[in-house]
């Protein structure tokens, strides 16, 4: 029996999806090693990385969770992790970087700047985006996390050139240095 497994509910928000997903791993004895929740443009989703309790296996989890699932009008998946040790940076010597990126909305902002990070071997541990401004005025920004980033100073380089190819504004700094 997996030791940990991955349960991922998705639906339109409302109310107390959290606290009735969070009861069944309670009673369970489940615990929740690592958690991602979030809503976009109205629906919610969650992810969490799970140790399972004694005797839950994944049926049992699919078990209880298919009745709120239904009731809820959430899309659920689980899936077994083989290993779920928290995951080091491949580089000992390798940065932990924020990126941030703001300018006017255009197709093609995410795949351009995830592939520039994937030149340098940057590894994309968390990326967030969001569309505001005024009507007709769309502007994006993304907040992504990286490790393991070998070159900072090249990839600060080829990410200024990128940004000035997209007339758009990246800023990278460490990830542990608090910056206002």
């Amino acid at each position: 029996m997996a030791d940990f497994a991955l349960l991922s509910l998705t639906g339109a928000d409302r109310p107390g999806i959290v606290a009735r997903i969070t009861r069944v791993l309670f009673d369970t004895g489940c615990n929740i090693e690592d958690s991602s929740m979030t809503r976009l443009r109205g629906q919610f989703t969650v992810m969490l990385v799970l140790r399972l309790g004694d005797g839950v296996d994944l049926a049992r989890l699919n078990a209880l969770f298919a009745p709120i699932a239904s009731d809820m009008g959430l899309n659920l998946h689980t899936a077994p992790i083989a290993n779920a040790a928290p995951v080091a940076a491949e580089h000992e010597d390798g940065s932990c970087c924020m990126i941030n990126v703001m300018g006017a909305d255009k197709p093609g902002i995410v795949y351009r700047v995830t592939q520039t990070l994937a030149d340098y071997a940057a590894n994309v541990v968390d990326l967030e985006t969001q569309v505001g401004g005024a009507p007709g005025r769309p502007v994006y920004g993304m907040v992504i996390e990286v490790e393991s980033v070998a070159n900072p100073d090249g990839l600060r380089s080829a990410l200024q050139a990128l940004a000035k190819e997209l007339d758009i504004e990246i800023g990278l700094r460490d990830a542990d240095v608090f910056q206002l």
